[in-house]
């Protein structure tokens, strides 16, 4: 079977979900590099010591000081290497959440042809809420290691060195680090703008304390989904213990969609059912069927 790694980087922030995702791929790799690029003492110390990675030796943690979000994903690159750490890696962010589907891809890598580098998956992006989602993007889930990568670019990073075929599967995770408090997102924005990809509209830091959130988020409001599905049953605890901390704001989102006119709500149905299109008919590829269906008993 092949051998998987999983690549995190981990940054100044608390990460609520962090726990989650550890769980969410405690079996689908046989261990994780993990850039903690945080100042001391770090936010997320307890969390990662207490995954099972920790508690079963499968976790190496480096410390090196943030520059860019290639620079933070090479530093896995390099301990990858100098471990001889496995054929494959998981390419996993700490607010993202995976459903049990993945560990049946995971142990099924092994019938990927060599032509293919890059095994995908799709994303709900939740935006400001647990009942509403911005898209269902296309996210890279794995791909194979190779000496010599490398991860390119201050900002949205892009992989260098890897150029074989992708496979896309019809199968949906969660991404959540959209769903908490505003002032984080636009803190965020900040960080992008620095280094060179500005997004939403760009507080200056008198301004975090008290912004109006419905006028901050207007242009994504017309864009939001309602979401009808399922939550990655390793979400579902932190996202009840979440509640009370963002009721708030959450509710601003319910009030601001319910309000919308009939027109942005009759739009938000069409975007449904070509995001819904566009990942469900990845099953009428047969690679994507194989590496979704269970492993055969050995």
């Amino acid at each position: 079977m092949s051998r998987i790694v999983a690549h995190l980087i981990v940054g100044r922030n608390e990460e609520p979900f962090l726990g989650p995702l550890l769980e969410s791929i405690a079996d689908v790799a046989d261990s994780i590099i993990v850039n903690d690029n945080a100042p001391d003492p770090s936010p997320h110390a307890a969390v990662l010591a207490a995954s099972r990675f920790a508690r079963e030796g499968r976790i190496a943690i480096d410390r090196t000081p943030f520059t860019s979000f290639a620079a933070a994903r090479n530093v896995c690159m390099r301990l990858h290497e100098e471990r001889g750490a496995g054929d494959w890696v998981a390419f996993v962010d700490a607010d993202e959440v995976h459903g049990e589907p993945v560990l049946r891809v995971a142990r099924n890598l092994d019938c990927v042809p060599l032509a293919y580098d890059f095994v995908d998956g799709y994303t709900w992006h939740f935006f400001q809420s647990f009942n509403w989602y911005a898209a269902i993007d296309r996210r890279m889930m794995f791909h194979r290691f190779r000496p010599g990568l490398r991860w390119e670019g201050a900002v949205h990073e892009k992989l260098a060195g890897l150029s074989g075929a992708r496979v896309a599967l019809p199968y949906v995770y969660g991404h959540y680090g959209h769903t908490l408090e505003p002032r984080r997102h636009a803190e965020k924005n900040q960080l992008y703008a620095s280094l060179g990809e500005p997004g939403f509209e760009i507080l200056r830091d008198d301004q975090l304390a008290g912004f109006d959130i419905r006028a901050y988020f207007a242009p994504m409001y017309p864009e939001l989904i309602h979401f009808g599905g399922h939550h990655p049953p390793a979400a579902r605890e932190t996202m009840q213990r979440l509640n009370p901390r963002l009721r708030e704001y959450h509710a601003i989102t319910d009030r601001v969609m319910q309000s919308l006119p009939a027109g942005e709500k009759l739009r938000a149905v069409v975007r449904k059912a070509n995001y819904d299109q566009r990942w469900r008919l990845r099953a009428l590829n047969p690679l994507a069927r194989r590496l979704l269906s269970p492993p055969p008993s050995p």
